[in-house]
């Protein structure tokens, strides 16, 4: 019994009796639609990587400026606001009972998926902290968006598969406005999966799509997954394909 006493006096010292914690990520900087900036925070030795989580939705309203409200976010498409909305209780920064676990279901549940990257293993790439990170839509039409680490660019690319599902996105994995990509009847769990239909009476042209995303923090310590909350980056208008 002595053992076991001075045995937890130990582990009590260590301080193992406090849970391991990833504060959450800044909000990022954005003054419109086309470039957010931020700035990800250092985390101790268990952090692993970030992950970044994406949907696309279909719009008959042409927004050029910061889409920051509730009214422009159902003007853009309902189901943006009714997503944004349902998942603010885990992104609020005032929030005390905010408990992110599991938070690859949660955005899987609402149709939203890991974001990739053309060529390069995203998880390799974010898994430095204490870096800037640019996600650009800011180019011509025709230009793919980009994130980059430190001003070096990489290429966007939407996701093929996520919990439980395998789809085939239409044109191709390439975030640009165009006809495959905004066709309703896409918009299915084998083809767009990734891409929410329009509002009713959305006109059929024309047409414009945005993308809203998160991005959160994961760790690791011994059998336990740790996940800061959720931070939303944004929303960005694709650019058109050409």
């Amino acid at each position: 019994m002595v053992f076991i006493f001075i045995l937890s006096l130990y582990l009590l010292s260590c301080g193992l009796e406090d849970s391991p914690y990833l504060t959450y990520i800044p909000d990022s900087y954005m003054t419109d639609n086309t470039f957010a900036r931020i700035l990800l925070p250092s985390y101790p030795s268990y952090f692993t990587h970030f992950e970044i989580y994406y949907r696309i939705y279909i719009s008959g309203h042409p927004e050029s400026g910061l889409i920051n409200t509730s009214a422009l976010r159902s003007q853009i498409n309902s189901s943006l606001n009714s997503d944004f909305q349902g998942l603010y209780p885990l992104t609020d920064k005032t929030s005390t009972s905010a408990n992110p676990s599991n938070l690859d279901i949660i955005f899987s549940n609402r149709k939203y998926f890991k974001l990739t990257l053309e060529g390069f293993s995203i998880d390799t790439l974010l898994g430095n902290s204490g870096l800037i990170l640019d996600i650009s839509f800011s180019g011509p039409n025709g230009v793919r968006p980009v994130l980059m680490l430190n001003g070096f660019p990489y290429t966007l690319q939407r996701a093929t598969s996520g919990p439980g599902l395998i789809f085939s996105p239409e044109p191709d994995q390439n975030f640009l406005n165009c006809l495959e990509l905004y066709e309703t009847a896409n918009a299915t769990n084998l083809i767009n999966a990734d891409v929410a239909i329009p509002n009713p009476n959305t006109p059929i042209s024309p047409r414009y799509t945005y993308v809203s995303m998160y991005i959160f923090a994961i760790g690791r310590e011994y059998l336990s997954t740790i996940y800061s909350q959720p931070t939303h980056i944004g929303i960005f208008r694709l650019p058109e394909a050409n």
